[in-house]
């Protein structure tokens, strides 16, 4: 897998580094400020605007059913998450409010990207 991030050039890593080992499994190894991603397959993702990435062996799913590290399963595919932007963590309901700084606050979102082989 390589992935071209913004401002940095090339960046390239393998799904097993970008993994971090929780105990309880969750979201991991997102990058930001990205134009391009391409994988070694010469399967392409880009986009006009920067957008966010996620490479892993772990589908969401498997990520979300998961209750401890031992549970989790890989699924043999590579899980590609493709997204606008994330917002930061935090609710109030049991700790701080998200810093407004990390707040994701837009209610008109026009995204896209294209997917070449």
């Amino acid at each position: 897998m390589c992935i071209a991030m913004a401002g940095i050039g090339w960046f390239e890593s393998d799904t097993a580094k970008e993994y971090v080992p929780y105990i309880r499994p969750q979201e991991h190894g997102n990058h930001s400020n990205c134009k391009e991603l391409c994988l070694q397959n010469g399967l392409c993702f880009t986009a006009d605007d920067e957008f966010e990435i996620q490479v892993s062996d772990y589908s969401a799913k498997a990520l979300t059913l998961a209750e401890h590290i031992d549970e989790l399963k890989a699924n043999g595919a590579v899980n590609v998450r493709i997204d606008y932007r994330d917002s930061g963590v935090g609710s109030n309901s049991c700790g701080p409010e998200i810093l407004e700084k990390y707040r994701l606050k837009e209610k008109d979102i026009r995204f896209g990207f294209s997917v070449k082989c």
